[in-house]
């Protein structure tokens, strides 16, 4: 099934990374991200195509690689103006519709969307032929510790990605016409199979019906890089049923005003176990969106818990010049959610909007998200935008918008437990988030006893590898990360909880890499970060899946294990380079 994996160490100084085939989402790459597989050769047939590899069950699979929020996002602190980078209470003061800044300064208020704009939606989840094998949350399971691989510290890192669609009920479309009709009235157990084309929508597409555990709802294309969905509206798919998956599809960003695509899909209220896997997402302000609703009359309210994103593709190709928040994963609350696989890149605001803008940005007391494996790049094309940022932790956002309502006052935990809480953040490659204001690669603003292991960070300025805000009672755990420039803590509300990281400079950087800047993290030259560590349980594998053995290198990949298969910076260096 894949690269037989030696545990045994190298002698120092000659290194080979072990690894996995890791997918990954995009025109060719061979990065099946957390399954056993051999890599395929890159079909340039098409922009959107990925090399084939094998999923879950054995399959060869593809990879591929509006009327704006009801409000819900009033205060939820995710849009932020840039003071031009000054360091006022984090510099990140959001314009966003009358929002406030609270501390972290990131508070503001999705401008006022609306979803009065009629729609059809509906699809359901359905299994999806995911190069990472089978995801979906089902029955609450969560993804937040590393006994997902049923191999141990051992074996390859094999996690559920969630169900595939075999043995669902096929309704092909292929009509607009005929897309719409099939998500409104969607039944458990429906694959919902678009056919090869491009399909263009002006409309709110609401996703309303309910699959089950064991009969999801899929929205897909049968091979990654067919179908293309040009959307128009301010926010495109608003998606409140359970048990949906999303795959192998390329949704377009298609607006040619500055109040359009703020969002390709929002997810609201009890929209449970959602799963986008294999997607190409282009062109929105904030990709996607999650946020409680109210229940009934309220004030409590009901937040999506366990949406997965596994092994997407998610960027920008152009500036987009919506007034709202710019945070391509804007989630706010819920448990258990997955980022898993994904490339992210060129998605900072237009210099005209001072905003703030991250790939992966939990908060209102988002609980137990798992944040890995992921190639963040801040910026490739586009660097003369606004303050960009790896991923976030944690904001200023009132109670009144949070999770975690125990009493169901409509007051969430997020004063006193932190706006991020229990995250865990592992083998993330962050880069070229250099571009002044607050940039940085990984900000932790209000957070309780989130861990950050083995993370890579670099090329980043001026608030350093990482930003360090807290939260004045709880901890943030920071290990065996290589950090390019350390820490910034000029804001912190306590002493920093951190140990076994490298805060290397850019010379050193580039000392230890062939070409980091662009994207070649192959080794030149280790001796300050290799073999540093006993190997921790909670990050025994490495960025591709490969266990790291009884002793650990710091950082993301692990280059001192023997295995056999295609070095895993040599799959960075692939993911990279599919960026455009």
């Amino acid at each position: 099934m894949g690269p037989n994996v030696e545990t045994t160490k190298r002698p120092s100084g000659h290194m080979t990374t072990h690894k996995r085939c890791r997918r990954r989402v995009h025109a060719g790459l061979c990065v099946a991200l957390l399954i056993l597989c051999h890599c395929g050769e890159p079909d340039s047939s098409s922009p959107g195509d990925v090399a084939s590899v094998m999923d879950g069950s054995g399959d060869t699979v593809a990879d591929q690689s509006g009327g704006a929020d009801t409000g819900s996002d009033s205060g939820q602190g995710d849009g932020g103006a840039d003071t031009g980078g000054g360091d006022s209470a984090l510099a990140d003061s959001g314009a966003d519709a009358g929002s406030s800044d609270g501390a972290l300064g990131d508070s503001g208020a999705d401008a006022g969307s609306s979803d009065s704009v009629q729609g059809d939606s509906g699809a359901d989840a359905g299994s999806s032929d995911s190069a990472q094998g089978d995801s979906g949350a089902d029955a609450g399971s969560s993804d937040s510790a590393e006994g997902d691989s049923g191999s141990g510290g051992n074996g390859l890192y094999q996690p559920d990605n969630g169900p595939t669609h075999e043995g669902g009920t096929v309704v092909s479309v292929c009509s607009e016409a005929d897309i719409l009709n099939a998500i409104a009235n969607a039944s458990p157990g429906d694959v919902i199979t678009v056919c090869p084309g491009t399909f263009a929508f002006d409309k709110l597409i609401k996703v309303q019906q309910d699959g089950q555990a064991s009969n999801r709802i899929f929205l897909r294309a049968a091979q990654s890089g067919t179908v293309t969905l040009n959307l128009s509206h301010i926010e495109n798919f608003k998606i409140s049923g359970k048990f949906w998956i999303f795959e192998n599809m390329t949704f377009f960003g298609d607006c040619t005003s500055g109040s359009g695509c703020e969002h390709a899909f929002h997810i609201v209220g009890d929209a449970d176990d959602v799963i986008f896997r294999n997607n190409e997402v282009v062109n929105f302000a904030s990709h996607v969106k999650l946020n409680g609703e109210v229940v009934g009359s309220g004030p409590a309210k009901s937040f999506p818990d366990r949406a997965m994103f596994i092994n997407n593709f998610w960027h920008n190709t152009k500036y987009v010049t919506n007034n709202a928040p710019h945070n391509i994963l804007n989630l706010d609350g819920g448990v258990d959610h997955v980022v898993r696989g994904n490339i992210f890149a060129d998605y900072n605001t237009p210099a005209s909007l001072p905003k703030s803008a991250s790939a992966v940005y939990p908060k209102a007391s988002a609980l137990r998200i798992l944040i890995e494996q992921n190639l963040i790049v801040c910026e490739k094309v586009r660097t003369d935008g606004e303050t960009a940022r790896g991923i976030q932790l944690g904001d200023g956002a009132p109670a009144s918008i949070c999770d975690g309502d125990v009493d169901q006052d409509g007051q969430g935990d997020c004063v006193e437990n932190g706006q991020s809480q229990e995250a865990i953040v592992r083998n993330n490659i962050i880069m070229n988030c250099n571009n002044g204001g607050s940039a940085t690669g990984i900000m932790v603003g209000s957070d309780r006893e989130s861990k950050i292991y083995h993370n890579t960070v670099f090329n980043v300025d001026p608030r350093n590898g990482a930003f360090y805000v807290g939260h004045k009672d709880h901890d943030t755990f920071w290990r065996y990360n290589i950090l390019e420039n350390g820490f910034n803590t000029n804001y912190a509300k306590q002493a920093l909880n951190e140990s076994d990281n490298i805060a290397a400079s850019p010379s050193e950087v580039n000392a230890f890499f062939t070409a980091p800047g662009d994207g070649d993290l192959s080794l030149k030259q280790g001796s300050g970060f290799l073999e540093q560590v006993l190997a921790d349980p909670d990050a025994s594998h490495d960025f591709c899946g490969y266990p790291r053995g009884e002793t650990a290198d710091l950082g993301a990949i692990e280059y001192s294990t023997s295995y056999a298969g295609t070095p895993c910076a040599t799959m960075v260096k692939q993911m990279y380079d599919q960026i455009p």
